[in-house]
């Protein structure tokens, strides 16, 4: 009998005995682009003076209070933005960025206070998004940009969340999955009445350590990779890769439904050395020290980060050139992703894995509900 092995989208077929090449998932086995891909290498195809004004545009972003997030919306404000709703748990954070922002970045206390919100919520707890993304509905008339930047790093803990599903995965996935469908109905409205919205999601070149996406083990009780370090990697690695299979599955389904003018893509920010890799010195000792030294040394700062972000947002090229589903290292450079992040099938099957979540959880009608909430915004030249 021929032996029966689960293919990368968790579907029975029958093959040979398969051994696992780390090597065949692989963009390329050019070393040389290889480094680039991993973020060692700079481009810069945008500059933030290049970015277009922002006056009378509205913006949500996850994590917009901390790390790569904070200048992402120290750059928004900058440029004009008229309001951006701050989604994350801490508050406490938030309060810090508003003194960077005024100390730092040069913006009256009273000016941030009237353009910036902040919106507690669990990313990790499926009723605290959906709970969230329906207060956003009623208070907004339009959304141009949301940004989808949030991320539980690698952590040594070994968690479940709220309905069950792997933390690591639950926020870095599963709350932007059900955030972004949330917010759908407003992000389409406001493109047929203002012109275009964009989708901006945050990755990472580690989805390349990710071969598959096996959906048994995202409710596991217990680790499935043995060691800490190796497991949390690995976690990481494969929530980064559902972000990029999600932001090409949201592409794919706004193009079957003929909406045109949202923009939805996905970037890595850069090898940036936030507060986020101290995990990395828990997970790996020394090790971990080192990685966080050399990218200080050779590594990405938080405004390159947030160029890319800010690329992606707001720049007219978007537009012009029709980029939909793409995924950008930095500065704004288009790249190529690991192949089983350019398998539809797999994306696909993550879409419905993940909508069957969810609806267990906020009902049937979940994303038709955001529909019927969504106001028509004025019509605007």
């Amino acid at each position: 009998m021929a032996d029966t092995t689960t293919t990368t989208a968790g579907v029975m077929a029958r093959s040979a005995p398969r051994f696992y090449n780390p090597l065949s998932l692989l963009p390329s086995l050019n070393p040389i682009a290889l480094i680039r891909m991993m973020g060692f290498l700079n481009f810069s195809n945008f500059s933030l003076s290049e970015t277009p004004p922002l006056n009378g545009k509205v913006a949500v972003i996850t994590g917009g209070q901390a790390g790569i997030g904070k200048e992402i919306t120290a750059q928004l404000l900058l440029h004009g933005i008229s309001k951006v709703y701050i989604i994350a748990r801490n508050e406490s954070r938030f309060l810090e960025a508003k003194n960077y922002w005024h100390e730092n970045k040069g913006l009256a206390v009273d000016d941030i206070e009237r353009r910036t919100e902040f919106l507690a919520c669990d990313l990790g707890d499926i009723e605290s998004v959906g709970r969230v993304g329906h207060e956003l509905l009623e208070k907004l008339l339009r959304l141009d940009i949301l940004i989808d930047n949030a991320a539980l790093p690698t952590i040594p803990e070994y968690t479940l969340s709220a309905q069950g599903i792997e933390t690591i995965f639950a926020v870095n996935h599963v709350g932007h999955f059900v955030l972004t469908n949330i917010l759908l109905p407003l992000i389409e409205s406001t493109a047929t009445a203002h012109g275009d919205a964009r989708v901006v999601v945050t990755s990472s070149s580690l989805h390349m350590g990710c071969h598959e996406i096996d959906f048994a083990t995202l409710t596991s009780p217990t680790r499935t990779k043995g060691f800490a370090g190796v497991d949390s990697t690995y976690r990481y690695a494969r929530s980064k890769l559902a972000n990029i299979l999600f932001t090409r599955e949201l592409t794919r389904c706004l193009k079957e439904r003929g909406i045109g003018n949202v923009y939805a893509n996905v970037f890595f920010p850069g090898n940036i050395p936030t507060e986020a890799m101290d995990t990395w010195k828990e997970l790996f000792g020394v090790a971990g020290n080192l990685v966080k030294g050399a990218f200080q040394l050779f590594g990405q700062s938080t405004t390159d980060g947030a160029t890319t972000a800010i690329f992606l947002a707001a720049s007219p090229e978007v537009e012009r050139c029709q980029v939909r589903g793409k995924y950008f290292i930095p500065i704004a450079t288009e790249e190529k992703t690991s192949k089983i992040a350019e398998d539809m099938d797999v994306a696909r099957e993550l879409w419905e894995w993940t909508d069957e979540k969810v609806t267990k959880t906020l009902g049937r009608d979940w994303q038709r509900i955001g529909r019927q909430q969504t106001p028509t915004p004025p019509h605007t030249e």
